[in-house]
């Protein structure tokens, strides 16, 4: 013994280990120790190396010391029922050879053999206990029985797959083989379905492609099988047939074919899967033929066409495709045929032609389409051969086509720098925004997306100016992929995104649908095309709080707008006002919203409100309110009846477009008119917003919304605080007429013409002959009867001269009211005649 192995032994520590090692551990080495060991021994060692051995030891070894009873100790060989029905303890005897079986207690022994139906796990087997049990060629010594030799382990087939496992992988095809002997020996039904079928199956098949004889003894006991228990393998056929196929043995193949096809017919999944399986191998496609035309599925062509296409294989691809439209088996769509028919498109064309004639003649519904595609594919290389000759003979070409070009970049068969070397060779200088996105969706990561734009412009080649093609290198340029990505895979035109307002109405619809990728992509497009990016991105996110009706969400806007000097735009101010209000009929009083900002969180207010404090805060930071806004706001004002929000608008609005300064309330204008541009001018804003029919109409809503009845709050009667009815009360009906006279005062023009003509007009409709359709001049009507020296006398009070008190009132009313009724009867009678002359056309034809 050497010096080396003297000090090893010496050691306490490396007798405990070489005592594990031999499943004896030392007499001084305590059991937590030991435990260690197995612990550690347990982690590093073979799936089927055990350590129940040593665990079995050291429970005795306490059971020992300690003096417990058996009744309150469990042995390691009584079997473990717990929550996992897979693991249970295996089996040892006390007449093994084995040091770690002469250690075991007999009632270990007595306790495993009298149980039925007892559990096992695989990772405590040893190699002897795998040995012994796998061995079935041999007869067991008395009083030693095999697990698989019990009643309760006899059709155990997870025991069987486990011990079939260890058998083949230790002795090799003589241990399957003994398995195969055993099973038909005690004339076992094999599972057939579920993971167990895949263990046992599989196993002897490859046994019996070795010795044929075995083969047969298989196909017969799957027969005996089917006709014992109704049950079968659905792999069978597939598996025999897909072996002899990809091993090039075709005439075996359709050998078992007619062996196997009437008791074992294969499924169409499985003989589909089969098919591809072959002409992926490689493997007998004559045979396979054959075998398809004596088969009954036809689904294969899905399968094996679009392979044979993707292994460029496209002469196969084209004789399968004729054989398959021959025996009925046709393609589901279009995409498993645009391969071989784009491919025989460029290098042979009769064949495409005879390939989409197949279609056709076959009745498949896609096959206009395919013959579509094939035109446009010609069409494409016609293009080119022209470019090509016209660069050769020096015969003028036509402009580059982008819609030909980008389905060149999109073909698929064409690696992409052949395609763009192909482009640079015919001399084109420049490419559009479809070409661009046909390159970009080949490959559409950002960097691969900038290599290519770098290497177009490397061979001369443009991406042009357009915002798509702007649009995509940013993104690329930024790393943007969600934007990038989203831009590629839109379904809009690249010329869509030179459409401004277009883009607007969509990003409102996508504001609206909360599809924020969309709205992301367009805002930053808009914002990349903008020549003021700021004030267009503002704008832009005031539009969409606009839209969602976010009353708070606008006004901090533009106090954040106010803030920075970002001025709001004419396009802003006219997407609020048609946010806000509802459509109108010419000469119709508007609907309110009530609440219709925020979804009714304003309850005090409604929509005119809301709008007129919004273009208040406009005017405030600086920008310009077009007077058409202005003129609309009144005019819904005014037939509302709304005469104290009428009064202080105009007031406010006078003042503010006036040549009168404006409060101190108001900031400094950023526009204004000079002051030697009068406000008689038509073009001044005065004259624009206070126009001679809006003056008509404010002198006319003073009288009819004054003589209308007001409707009466219960709480006002009951506080006797209703209007006093008297026969000499008459309502005031000049308040149109003393708005007018403050407005002059602000420097307004006022046409003293009009206002005479809409008192007339009102007084004619009042005491004039004949009876309004209008229940509301009806009603006036009534109420004024006989009161029109009380009226005339309240009209000059409020003109503040003597005009309609110093005539005979009544009868110039009666005079310009025939007047009127005159020229009303001569335009009814104009209207009668050309009826009457279009009655009568079809006669005088």
């Amino acid at each position: 013994m050497g010096p080396a192995m003297r000090r090893l032994l010496s050691r306490p520590s490396s007798l405990e280990f070489l005592g594990f090692l031999v499943g004896a551990p030392a007499a001084n080495a305590p059991a937590k120790r030991i435990r260690g060991l197995a612990r550690e021994r347990g982690s590093a060692c073979h799936r089927y190396t055990s350590i129940a051995a040593v665990a079995r030891e050291v429970e005795d070894e306490d059971y020992d010391t300690k003096g417990k009873d058996e009744s309150t100790r469990r042995p390691s060989g009584v079997p473990i029922h717990d929550t996992e029905p897979s693991r249970l303890p295996i089996p040892t005897s006390a007449s093994s050879s084995s040091p770690r079986q002469t250690l075991q207690k007999p009632w270990v022994v007595n306790g495993l053999s009298s149980t039925k139906n007892q559990h096992w796990e695989e990772s405590l087997f040893t190699h002897e206990q795998l040995e012994f049990e796998s061995n079935l060629d041999t007869v067991p010594e008395a009083g030693r029985p095999r697990l698989l030799d019990q009643n309760g382990y006899k059709e155990d087939f997870q025991l069987w797959a486990c011990l079939l496992e260890y058998r083949k992988r230790i002795h090799g095809p003589q241990g399957a083989l003994t398995f195969w002997n055993a099973v038909q020996k005690r004339n076992l039904h094999l599972p057939t379905k579920g993971v167990l079928a895949g263990k046992f199956w599989p196993e002897f098949l490859a046994l019996g492609f070795q010795d044929h004889a075995v083969l047969d003894d298989v196909c017969l006991y799957a027969d005996k099988m089917l006709r014992d228990t109704n049950e079968r393998w659905s792999r069978l056929y597939v598996s025999i047939i897909e072996h002899f196929l990809v091993n090039g043995q075709g005439t075996n193949a359709q050998k078992w074919h007619n062996r196997l096809f009437k008791l074992h017919p294969p499924g169409s999944k499985f003989f589909t899967g089969m098919c591809r399986y072959v002409a992926l191998k490689n493997g007998d496609m004559e045979a396979l033929r054959r075998i398809y035309t004596l088969n009954k599925h036809r689904n294969v062509y899905s399968r094996v066409i679009p392979l044979l296409c993707e292994r460029e294989d496209f002469k196969g691809a084209l004789n399968w495709h004729i054989f398959f439209l021959s025996c009925g088996d046709l393609p589901s769509s279009s995409k498993l045929v645009e391969p071989l028919v784009h491919f025989l498109a460029i290098y042979d064309r009769p064949n495409a032609l005879r390939v989409t004639r197949s279609l056709v003649d076959a009745g498949v519904s896609f096959a206009s389409t395919i013959s579509n595609e094939l035109e446009k594919d010609t069409k494409i290389l016609r293009e080119i051969m022209n470019l090509v000759h016209g660069k050769t003979f020096n015969i003028s070409v036509k402009k580059y086509n982008d819609s030909l070009g980008a389905r060149w970049f999109a073909t698929r068969w064409v690696s992409l720098d052949v395609a763009i070397n192909a482009v640079h060779a015919l001399g084109i200088q420049e490419i559009g925004p479809l070409s661009l996105q046909a390159i970009a969706l080949r490959d559409p990561d950002t960097k691969a997306v900038v290599i290519r734009i770098s290497q177009l412009r490397d061979l001369g080649i443009s991406t042009g100016n357009s915002v798509f093609a702007r649009a995509v290198e940013h993104f690329a340029k930024t790393g943007n992929s969600d934007l990038l990505e989203s831009l590629l895979s839109t379904d809009q035109h690249p010329e869509a995104l030179e459409d401004g307002d277009l883009q607007e109405s969509l990003l409102e619809t996508y504001a609206r649908a909360k599809d924020w990728t969309q709205y992301r992509r367009t805002l930053a497009i808009r914002y990349l095309v903008s020549k003021s990016p700021d004030v267009e991105k503002n704008n832009i996110i005031l539009r969409y709080h606009v839209t969602v009706g976010s009353r708070g969400a606008v006004m901090d806007m533009l106090a954040n707008m106010q803030i920075a000097g970002t001025p709001v735009t004419s396009k802003s101010i006219a997407h609020i006002i048609q946010c806000s209000f509802r459509p109108r009929r010419a000469g119709h009083r508007p609907v309110t919203q009530k609440g219709m900002w925020h979804r009714g969180t304003d309850k005090n207010g409604d929509d005119i409100n809301a709008v007129i404090k919004i273009l208040k805060r406009i005017m405030k930071i600086g920008s310009f309110v077009p007077i058409l806004h202005w003129r609309e706001i009144i005019r819904r004002l005014g037939m509302a009846g709304r005469s104290d929000d009428l009064q202080n608008l105009c007031r406010e609005l006078a003042a503010w477009y006036g040549p009168v300064a404006p409060s101190s309330t108001w900031p400094p204008r950023r526009y204004r008119i000079p002051a030697q541009v009068p406000t008689s001018h038509h073009l001044h804003p005065l004259r624009m917003l206070f126009s001679i029919p809006f003056q008509k109409a404010i002198v006319e809503w003073g009288f009819i919304h004054n003589l209308t009845h007001r409707r009466l709050d219960l709480e006002e009667f009951r506080q006797c605080r209703g209007p006093m009815i008297s026969p000499n009360a008459l309502p005031t009906v000049t308040s149109g007429i003393t708005l007018l006279k403050q407005l002059g005062r602000h420097g307004v023009y006022i046409d003293g013409k009009c206002v005479r003509s809409a008192i007339f007009n009102r007084l004619i409709t009042y005491y004039g002959p004949g009876r309004s359709n209008r229940p509301y001049n009806r009603t006036a009507k009534s109420i004024l009867h006989g009161k029109i020296a009380l009226v005339a006398k309240q009209i000059d009070g409020a003109l503040g001269e003597e005009y309609f008190t110093a005539v005979d009132l009544p009868r110039l009313v009666n005079e310009r009211a025939l007047t009127r009724w005159r020229r009303v009867r001569r335009r009814w009678n104009k209207r009668l005649d050309a009826k009457r002359v279009r009655s009568l056309m079809p006669e005088l034809a």
